[in-house]
Formats: C-alpha cells, sequence, structure tokens
C-alpha cells in the first residue's frame, strides 16, 4: 500500500508559504529588507493573477490542516493564524477588490524608488544601480497595466492613477538626478538611460489616463457588505458585525466631540472651537528650533515613560530627527524605520518637514503654527515614544520569528500608537494641560470620522459628498482636507483600522487586567507588543486564551 504523504512541518510551510508570496510580489521582500529582490517588480496579467490566487487557495488549505494538529504549541498556532491573515488580505486586494484590474495605484505604487535613495543598507552606486534595475522593466510593467487594467475606473481610482503617474513622474525626473553627481561615471550612464526611458513610458501612460480612461470613469466604488465584511475577517481574524462596529464607534466619536467642545470652551472661554484652535497655533517653534526642539521633546516623552512605567523601552536606540527629505515632503511628520529583516541600515529616522526657504514669511509662519508645539508632541507620541518607534523596538529586540517579523497587522500598528494618544493622557502625560488634551481630541475625531465614513460608505451607499460633510460637522475641518479624507476611504476602506485597532485594544487590556487584577499597566503594554503586531482577533487569544469574549 502506498504511504500517504506527510504533511510539512509548520516551519517549512511557513517558508514555502514566504518566499511564494515574496516571488509573486518581489517589493514586498524588498521592503522587509530582503534586498536579494531589490530592483524586481511583479509580474500582473491575467494567467500571473489567477495562478497566484490558486497557490493562495492551496497554501490556506494546508493551513487549515495544520491548525487541526492537536499538537502545536502556542507560537506555532500564533503562526499560523498570522499567515492565514497574510493570505487572507492578499486574496481580499486580488480576488475582491481585483486590484492589478480596478485600482491603479495597486499596479503603479510598485513603481516607488523612495526606500533605495533613503536608506543607506549599501553604496549609493550599488542602490542606484537597483534602480536602474527596476526602471529598465518600466515599459514592459505599464505594457501589462494597459492590457490588464479596467478602462472604466471608480472616479476616485482614477484620480489616485493621475496622481500615482504625477508623483512617479516628479521621483524619476526631478529627485532621482539630484543623486547623479554623486555616482561613478559608469552607474551615472546606466540611470540617465533607464531614467529617460521610464519618464517617457510614464508621460505617455498620463496623456493615456486622461484621454482614454477619464472620460469613462465612474461614481460606483462600494464595496458592499459582504465584501467589507471579509475585508473585517482577513485583517482581524475575529467576527465584527457592521451592526456593532458602527454602535461602538459612534459611541467613541460623541463622548471625543463633547469632550472637545467642552475643552475647547476652556482653552479658550467664549470663543468658537476653531478659535481655540488658533490659540494652541501661536506656540509654535522656530524655524531654526524645529528640528533640535524635536528631539529634546523626543527624549521627555521618553524619560517620563520610563519614569512613570508606562511601557518596556527595550534598547537604548534612539531615533535620529530630520528634516524630510525633499523627495518626501508630502508628509508633515513622518517615521521611516527599517525593514524587519535589514541588517545594516537599522537606524530609524523620524522625518520633520521644515519651511523652504523660498516662501514668504507668512507661508513659513502659516507652516509652523501647524507644526505647534502642542500637535508635534501628540504627532510624536503616535510615530515615536510610545507610537511606533516603541513597538519597532519590542519587535527587532523581542520578536524572533520570521513569520511574526513578516506581517504588520494595520489595526495593531496604527491601532497601538492611536492608543497611545489616548493613554498617554490618562496616565498623567502633560499634567491635565486642556490644550493637550484638546490636539490630542483633534485627531481622535478625524480618526472617527474615518471609521464611520468607511462603513457608510461601503455597506450603507454613503457617497463621497456625504462623507465630506460628516468630516467637516463632526472633525471641524475646512472642506478641502473633509473632502481628501472622504475619497480616501472610497479606494482604502481600512482606514477605519486606526480607531477599529485602538478601541479592540482598549478591550482588551480591560479584560486582561480584569483576568490579571495583581499586573501594571506596562506588564500589559510589554505583553501585547512581545507578540509582533498579528491580528488582533489572535493577540486577544493568545493573551486571554481560547475563550476571551467577544473583541468589542
Amino acid at each position: 500500500m502506498p504511504r500517504r504523504a506527510s504533511k510539512p512541518s509548520v516551519p517549512a510551510l511557513s517558508k514555502s508559504i514566504l518566499q511564494a508570496a515574496w516571488a509573486f510580489d518581489p517589493t514586498r521582500g524588498a521592503a522587509l529588507g530582503l534586498h536579494r529582490y531589490d530592483g524586481l517588480l511583479p509580474t500582473y496579467t491575467r494567467a500571473t493573477v489567477e495562478r497566484r490566487a490558486g497557490r493562495i487557495r492551496r497554501d490556506l488549505k494546508a493551513l487549515g490542516a495544520a491548525a487541526k494538529d492537536g499538537g502545536l504549541s502556542a507560537r506555532a498556532k500564533l503562526e499560523v493564524g498570522v499567515l492565514r491573515s497574510m493570505l487572507l488580505r492578499e486574496q481580499f486586494a486580488l480576488v475582491d477588490q481585483q486590484g492589478p484590474r480596478k485600482a491603479p495605484r495597486y499596479v503603479l505604487g510598485k513603481l516607488s524608488i523612495v526606500d533605495y535613495l533613503l536608506r543607506n543598507y549599501a553604496p549609493l552606486d550599488r542602490r542606484v544601480r537597483a534602480i536602474a534595475k527596476l526602471q529598465a522593466q518600466v515599459p514592459a510593467h505599464l505594457a501589462r497595466f494597459r492590457a490588464l487594467m479596467d478602462r472604466s475606473l471608480a472616479e476616485t481610482q482614477y484620480e489616485m492613477a493621475e496622481m500615482n503617474v504625477s508623483g512617479m513622474i516628479e521621483s524619476y525626473g526631478k529627485e532621482l538626478p539630484a543623486f547623479f553627481p554623486q555616482l561613478s561615471p559608469a552607474t551615472r550612464r546606466l540611470v540617465e538611460r533607464t531614467n529617460a526611458a521610464a519618464v517617457a513610458e510614464l508621460t505617455s501612460l498620463q496623456a493615456e489616463l486622461r484621454s482614454r480612461y477619464k472620460p469613462r470613469v465612474k461614481k460606483a466604488f462600494a464595496l458592499g457588505r459582504a465584501r467589507y465584511e471579509r475585508m473585517l475577517w482577513a485583517e482581524h481574524l475575529t467576527r465584527l458585525p457592521v451592526e456593532r462596529l458602527l454602535e461602538v464607534g459612534m459611541a467613541d466619536l460623541e463622548a471625543n466631540k463633547k469632550a472637545f467642545l467642552e475643552t475647547a470652551a476652556a482653552v479658550a472661554p467664549g470663543k468658537a472651537p476653531k478659535e481655540a484652535v488658533a490659540v494652541i497655533a501661536d506656540h509654535h517653534p522656530t524655524a531654526d528650533g524645529l528640528i533640535p526642539d524635536t528631539q529634546k521633546m523626543l527624549e521627555d516623552i521618553r524619560t517620563f515613560l520610563i519614569d512613570h512605567d508606562v511601557v518596556g523601552v527595550p534598547s537604548e536606540d534612539r531615533p535620529t530627527v530630520m528634516e524630510t527629505p525633499k523627495f518626501y515632503r508630502w508628509a508633515s511628520a513622518a517615521t521611516n524605520a527599517p525593514g524587519s529583516f535589514e541588517k545594516v541600515a537599522r537606524e530609524t529616522f523620524y522625518y520633520v518637514t521644515p519651511v523652504e526657504p523660498e516662501w514668504p514669511p507668512e507661508k513659513q509662519e502659516e507652516w509652523l503654527r501647524y507644526l505647534n508645539y502642542t500637535s508635534l508632541r501628540n504627532i510624536s507620541v503616535h510615530e515615536m515614544y510610545p507610537g511606533h518607534f516603541v513597538h519597532h523596538l519590542h519587535s527587532r529586540y523581542r520578536v524572533r520569528s520570521p513569520v511574526l517579523k513578516a506581517f504588520w497587522s494595520t489595526a495593531f500598528g496604527e491601532g497601538w500608537a492611536h492608543y497611545c494618544e489616548e493613554m498617554m493622557i490618562g496616565v498623567g502625560f502633560q499634567g491635565g494641560d486642556p490644550a493637550y488634551r484638546m490636539a490630542q481630541l483633534m485627531d481622535a475625531l478625524l480618526r472617527d470620522c474615518r471609521y464611520i465614513s468607511s462603513i457608510r460608505m461601503h455597506v450603507h451607499g454613503w457617497s463621497w459628498e456625504d462623507a465630506t460633510r460628516y468630516f467637516m460637522e463632526n472633525a471641524f475641518m475646512d472642506r478641502l482636507p473633509a473632502e481628501r479624507e472622504a475619497k480616501r476611504g472610497t479606494f482604502d476602506p481600512g482606514y477605519l483600522n486606526y480607531t477599529l485597532g485602538k478601541l479592540m485594544i482598549k478591550k482588551l487590556r480591560a479584560d486582561w487586567m480584569a483576568a490579571h487584577p495583581d499586573a501594571s499597566l506596562r506588564e500589559f503594554h510589554d505583553a501585547f507588543l512581545g507578540l509582533g503586531a498579528p491580528p488582533l482577533g489572535l493577540a486577544r487569544e493568545a493573551l486571554l486564551g481560547p475563550d476571551a469574549g467577544p473583541a468589542l
């Protein structure tokens, strides 16, 4: 009798699944710091997408069989669950959202060269040669784009396509050449040739988008309930009924809105909320003081965390605050952390966008008022201490599993950083300063509106105009930023995960503390961050057991 084939071990299955995922989309491996994938682009055709979808189905089946093994350790169970979520999220993007056919940014975003320019993991010549290798594939990549992409795109998907192409032309045509004088003659000749060809191809596509795609845009964009719920399941691996999501989200918004109005009245008695915001903006750095003041601010926040035993800071590593590179200045402040497998360029940069010297004085003042000390402090809590940077330190120094290192749940990571903004006030940071509380609440209201607009637009028939009005009325935003936020939700419905993650972490904390009445807040935070960044449904099970109860 022939022997039945034995099931692969979890480590062997994990390795096979990760290698197949990175082979299909090498840009994912490169972003993680696996430089054997540098300069490679995915191949999106109808046949390759169908083959990948088939491979995902087979891998999910294999993981389902592995999960039934009663002898799995807790860590192996967590790894199997993380791999399931990774595959389900990719399946959602390929099959439900049909990214290569209906979402130009899914394809065009692969052309980014930002990481090659920002991170010094190798000499500049080597990194630019990887860019040249990537650019040499641009003509074929865009030919496949034209062959596969639907000509009748959702209106906001088309707008993102135009933005992506314009951004790539700017990046290739203006930002990359700034590095040319630093290159060897041979590398410079190579990249000048590939860069010119890539810019020409992108410029041609830009014209085609306007002539062939723009006349056929459509208003429809919604996922519908079934696909929306599949998105939630893939991200969290726990059932989250839409009605319960709305109930909890509306309660959070109403509580934050009430607190915001009360706090604004304390900051500026008798004045409208926007006037209270203006009062906060009066206290801001100078142009010369922006970077050193931010560096000192980070050290002050770090000291508070340690002195008050809020969360473990498992390293003496410090982020470096620096001016945002010119080609990255679409962001006001951002974290540039290394990929989880990076072995050389392991420093973390905290980019803060300065004023431009050529700006007139009134525009420089406007920007510095936006980056006022109070708002910058709340941003820094989110981005650095105890938000993304502290999370990154726990992942680097405490997480050993390649599977857990390779995965980052948006709801876990962004939920943690957003949770930290509120949590820090609860542990006494800034000593009850109403201006700081107001800045925190402004960001919370923005994310509450994202959460509710995502559900309403994709499940309940809202237009982005409906969502725009909602942002204006409930987050006190002006029309232009409100419209941008609303439109983002049409193609990025997962932007609800900032608030959803925060709410799930708060519920998990309450349940964990009830089960561990003698434990400290730091013990919860350290246990939570020690998991890496798995789906929050798995995090809940890992910390509370299989009978953990509802996530919300």
